[in-house]
């Protein structure tokens, strides 16, 4: 009979030939199994896992994440997308339009994200997404999938959107995680500050622009991803505040524009470009409008929020 080795030159057998003797290594086999068992599961997921596990319904949010009490809305929004996604289960409907309510914020830890498909017509599909901690919700999003269509009317982008000439992101330094000072989430990304005043300066001017990317780039990059990288910015207030308030996000639209052709896929690495502009402010509240390009020049997508600010 052929052994089945367990460990460095360990067999069962070996088990077997005298019990009383290998008693303590078999306590400390399990043990060790038991102990491994609970560093994988305290290990905190990466992002890719965590889009994954939203995808199914449920996901442990990781710490690090975080962006004062709540974690970052752009994961948030990243996670809600997942799950409306794996509703919709056709690829061939794009996300046309993806729109988020933070209700309360989410925190490091157990969630459920709890979905339905209020409707799959001929070439649209909409979908309904809450996420929800010890079983209050914490943002709802309303996500719109369709397939192409063949259209008589096209309008180019890119004379009504003129992309901003930036200075190359690798002549640029990115902005600095400083734990405990900037906000926990900035460790996962890369954001390159090119135009504009910086947050906290008492600019004049709130528009601002850069490049950006992951620092631990995913193994893939679609929507979902998108998505959770849009969000990375400062408010696009923040350059006019000479000292911080509190701020948050009412409201959260994001509209793909654009897509790779069929066949090709946006590299990972690849760094995106933002250019934000806030269209209306005042009453303690902000409208704001950011276009994303990707490394090629085309717009991808318009990310528009409603913000609420005191001070």
């Amino acid at each position: 009979m052929q052994e089945r080795r367990i460990g460095a030159g360990t067999s069962y057998q070996d088990f077997g030939r005298s019990g009383a003797k290998h008693t303590l290594g078999v306590a400390r086999l399990f043990a060790f199994v038991f102990a491994t068992a609970r560093a994988i599961l305290s290990r905190a997921m990466t992002l890719e896992e965590m889009l994954g596990s939203a995808a199914d319904g449920a996901v442990t949010v990781a710490p690090g994440w975080g962006q004062g009490r709540a974690t970052f809305g752009g994961l948030v929004g990243g996670l809600l997308v997942a799950r409306a996604e794996a509703l919709c289960g056709d690829c061939a409907r794009r996300l046309r339009s993806a729109s988020v309510a933070f209700v309360g914020p989410v925190g490091p830890g157990a969630a459920t994200l709890d979905g339905t498909v209020l409707r799959a017509g001929s070439s649209t599909t909409q979908v309904e997404v809450t996420i929800a901690q010890d079983g209050e919700a914490c943002a709802v999003l309303l996500a719109s999938f369709s397939e192409d269509r063949a259209s008589s009317i096209a309008v180019d982008p890119a004379p009504r959107n003129p992309r901003p000439t930036l200075p190359a992101p690798d002549t640029i330094e990115p902005l600095v995680s400083v734990p405990g000072v900037t906000p926990d989430f900035l460790a996962h990304v890369e954001l390159h500050y090119t135009a504009g005043a910086p947050p906290l300066s008492g600019a004049a001017e709130p528009d601002f622009g850069g490049w950006m990317r992951f620092a631990e780039p995913p193994a893939t990059f679609g929507d979902r991803e998108l998505v959770t990288l849009a969000d990375a910015w400062p408010p696009a207030i923040m350059p006019m505040l000479q000292h911080p308030v509190s701020l948050s996000s009412l409201a959260w639209t994001f509209e793909p524009v654009a897509w790779p052709e069929r066949g090709e896929r946006d590299a990972p690495d690849a760094y995106w470009q933002y250019d934000v502009r806030t269209l209306a402010a005042g009453d303690g509240y902000a409208h704001t409008t950011a276009r994303i390009w990707d490394h090629r020049g085309r717009l991808r997508a318009l990310s528009r929020q409603t913000i609420a600010f005191y001070g």
